[in-house]
């Protein structure tokens, strides 16, 4: 639904008019609104909207009526330098027209035929060259990158590598040219066909390095207060003056807006708040059309006051200095920072968890021990038992001799053979188990017995009594 709402506005922003083709556009360059009515090829200039001045007659070329679109507010300008020329690009079309309003003349210079494709994407001038990255079209967002070939007269795609976003649409876009790097964060991924990609908002924040060509993620949008804003609606507005993104928050209100936010680029991404104390109204024809009754050059923010009772002869245009809305604004954070229950809730999932998998480690190491002591009584017979127990028992005290054993057992009384043999066998079976249960290969030191060459002393291997100690 609110994608059906959102294009239903933008149809009315670019309005196909064969009868009466019209462009209008503000020129951050002169501070002017400009007008072009093709029926009379009519150029007209205001400064707040009303009255419009008309400048005169534009003379074309290569320009024709079929390929033309009637965009309000759709139209970008960008002055060329040292020149009285300037490009026009017009949204949703490939086409690049050029304009001198001293000479009053309009010219197209592309040979696009291409179009439809690239509606709502970034347009943006940068070293005498012109850039259109992502945009709307046929039901689907995309992350395309190209830039204009003045020679070819057509718009070539330029190959990024990196953290490419998924779309570029929708979003808080902007080159920076004092850094000279593009900034893109917030947009919808969207495609029409795939039901669960209908509109998904990418929090990203990404920056597009032109020397190499590569996107670099910049985190994600964190601030509840942004995130709130950009999902509201996505016919939202915002301004850009090559440092503070400024977002107009209007809440549906019919005159006021409610506030206003500033993220700064260029100081990491810190974000303020200022809230509107009545001084900024928009009343009467403009309150719709934003890109006239509001709009930035420069450091100053300016916005066009008219009341349905006021005449043409009484508009105003009211300016505030940024540095002035600043000072007054709060300060809510970076815009990539979590709030402080996110990082508690966070730490406090960690710290659960980990004192879950330290529980889970004990409860496995005490299952593991239950397990081998029933595994022991299962596996060991009578005498090795004893003979376990006995060798745990004389551990510290040292090797215990053949002897030893026989006494523990009360077979000094038999044959020399017989205890030899008796040895041998309880050592084998008691070796042969604790090797199958523990998994050791070693399991008794063996050493000669010094006072009788022919016996032998026995202890345990360190490692093999740690774990049956434990038990």
């Amino acid at each position: 639904m609110r994608l059906s709402s959102y294009f239903i506005s933008v149809l009315l922003l670019i309005q196909v008019n064969v009868l009466a083709q019209t462009l209008e556009w503000f020129s951050a360059g002169t501070g002017y609104f400009y007008k072009i009515d093709f029926e009379n090829k009519q150029l007209s200039r205001t400064k707040n909207g009303l009255p419009w001045s008309n400048l005169g007659i534009l003379s074309l070329e290569n320009v024709e009526k079929t390929d033309l679109i009637s965009a309000n507010y759709a139209v970008k300008e960008f002055s060329i330098e040292n020149s009285d020329w300037a490009y026009l690009l017009i949204s949703c079309t490939n086409q690049v027209y050029q304009i001198n309003k001293k000479q009053l003349a309009l010219k197209r210079i592309d040979q696009t035929y291409y179009r439809g494709a690239n509606c709502l994407s970034t347009t943006f001038y940068r070293n005498g060259v012109l850039y259109s990255f992502g945009g709307y079209g046929f039901w689907t967002s995309t992350n395309i990158l190209t830039k204009y070939h003045a020679d070819g007269k057509e718009w070539l795609s330029i190959q990024a590598k990196g953290n490419v976003p998924a779309a570029i649409t929708m979003g808080l876009t902007a080159y920076v040219p004092s850094q000279d790097k593009f900034i893109t964060m917030g947009n919808h991924v969207i495609n029409d066909t795939d039901s669960k990609r209908l509109d998904q908002v990418d929090w990203g924040m990404y920056e597009y390095n032109f020397e190499k060509s590569e996107f670099v993620s910049q985190g994600k949008i964190e601030l509840e207060e942004i995130k709130s804003f950009l999902e509201k609606d996505l016919t939202r507005y915002y301004l850009f003056n090559g440092r503070y993104f400024i977002l107009l928050d209007k809440s549906g209100q019919k005159k006021n807006f409610d506030m206003l936010y500033f993220i700064d680029v260029l100081d990491d991404f810190k974000t303020y708040r200022w809230k509107n104390t009545n001084r900024l109204v928009i009343e009467g024809p403009y309150t719709g059309n934003f890109d006239k009754a509001i709009h930035v050059n420069g450091d100053t923010l300016i916005w066009t006051n008219l009341s349905n009772q006021s005449s043409p002869n009484k508009i105003k245009n009211h300016r505030m200095m940024l540095n002035d809305v600043l000072r007054e604004s709060e300060y809510l954070g970076k815009l990539g920072q979590a709030p402080w229950y996110q990082t508690v809730l966070e730490g406090s999932v960690v710290i659960i968890t980990l004192a879950f998998l330290v529980f889970a480690f004990f409860l496995y190491q005490k299952w593991k021990k239950i397990r081998l002591v029933k595994q022991l009584k299962i596996m060991l017979g009578e005498n090795e038992k004893m003979l376990l127990d006995f060798l745990i028992l004389n551990y510290t005290t040292g090797y215990i001799s053949g002897h030893q054993i026989i006494a523990f057992f009360g077979k000094h009384k038999s044959s020399p053979e017989s205890q030899r043999q008796f040895r041998a066998k309880i050592f084998e079976n008691l070796t042969k188990s604790l090797r199958l249960l523990l998994g050791k290969e070693q399991i008794l030191d063996v050493h000669t017995d010094e006072k009788d060459q022919r016996m032998f002393t026995y202890r345990l291997n360190p490692e093999v009594y740690q774990i049956l100690k434990s038990l």
